[in-house]
């Protein structure tokens, strides 16, 4: 039989057990309503601010706060919505992406700084400054690129890129090479988004005004020359492929239309002038090598493909 002592000790302990149980759960109920409020959120990007390194390998950052940040006149402008980076989140981290707590990133944010980056993979990377927007208004990512004219050539001034080949030629008399080297003035390519899912082609346009130096090179002589180019059209055909290891992406670039001073230049064509400087043009841009190295790669499954692209090269010191 029980005492009444032991009845007593054993209803306290019940009592106990029920504000234990009562307890957890209101704090379990205030966690998840900080959770989903956003006090976790902003707990988090709280923490990743004030412990985030500022300076890495390939990149320096200059600021982060909710206040805007203007453009620069040189470099990387991007911008993307929190809703879109939160798609993103989950597209590269699956089921990982639910750990992150809502409202983490803020409607508002701009991050500036420096990054470094290829302009061409032959070529040492450079530091281009950047500005990063999480902007309610960007309907889709968007990414804007201003670099000068002197930045882009010294990237492509090495042999065999897309602006300078050699390449010989038969004729009657023997064989002659003949070297072309393009510089570039100016450049405007863009690609809106236009909003087809999923994205399987994108196509990149625009026009660039620039001069080729050519040399012609024979046994017995040597000439050079130059053509002012007015104006060239450019276009880049862009395919993706997705397989279970990434998105295979291949390309074909052409020049549809190219008005050039070509005074003095008749002599070192057979054919029509105009129409040389275009499809020699054209194959350096092509670039089979790259052709076939992209063929062999695989971009992440994640990578944005409905992003809307400008970039704009500008005179520069040359």
């Amino acid at each position: 039989m029980t005492t009444a002592s032991e009845n007593i000790g054993g209803k306290g302990e019940s009592k106990r057990r029920r504000r234990t149980r009562g307890l957890s759960i209101m704090i379990l109920a205030l966690l998840l309503a900080a959770w989903f409020a956003g006090g976790a959120g902003w707990l988090v990007r709280s923490a990743a601010l004030r412990w985030a390194p500022r300076e890495g390998r390939n990149f320096r950052l200059a600021s982060l706060g909710a206040e805007a940040v203007a453009d620069p006149a040189t470099g990387i402008v991007a911008r993307v919505s929190a809703e879109r980076l939160e798609r993103f989140a989950v597209e590269a981290l699956g089921w990982r992406a639910w750990l992150i707590p809502p409202k983490t990133l803020p409607e508002r944010f701009s991050v500036a700084g420096e990054v470094r980056i290829r302009l061409d993979e032959e070529t040492e990377p450079a530091w281009v400054p950047f500005v990063a927007n999480i902007d309610p208004a960007a309907k889709h990512p968007a990414l804007l690129v201003r670099l000068p004219s002197d930045m882009l050539n010294a990237a492509l001034d090495y042999e065999d890129s897309i602006a300078n080949k050699s390449k010989e030629h038969d004729y009657a008399l023997g064989h002659y090479t003949l070297v072309h080297s393009l510089r570039f003035d100016t450049m405007t390519l863009h690609s809106p988004y236009d909003g087809r899912k999923p994205v399987t082609y994108r196509r990149v346009q625009g026009s660039a005004t620039g001069q080729v130096r050519f040399r012609l090179e024979e046994n017995w002589f040597d000439a050079r020359t130059t053509a002012r180019v007015k104006r060239m059209e450019l276009r880049c055909d862009l395919d993706f492929k997705k397989y279970v290891d990434g998105i295979a992406l291949s390309y074909k670039i052409t020049i549809p239309k190219l008005e050039a001073d070509i005074n003095n230049l008749a002599p070192m064509f057979e054919r029509k002038p105009t129409e040389a400087i275009r499809k020699a043009l054209e194959k350096s841009l092509a670039r089979p090598k790259n052709l076939e190295r992209l063929a062999r790669k695989r971009l992440p499954l994640y990578v944005p493909l409905d992003i809307d692209l400008d970039v704009e090269v500008f005179e520069g010191a040359d």
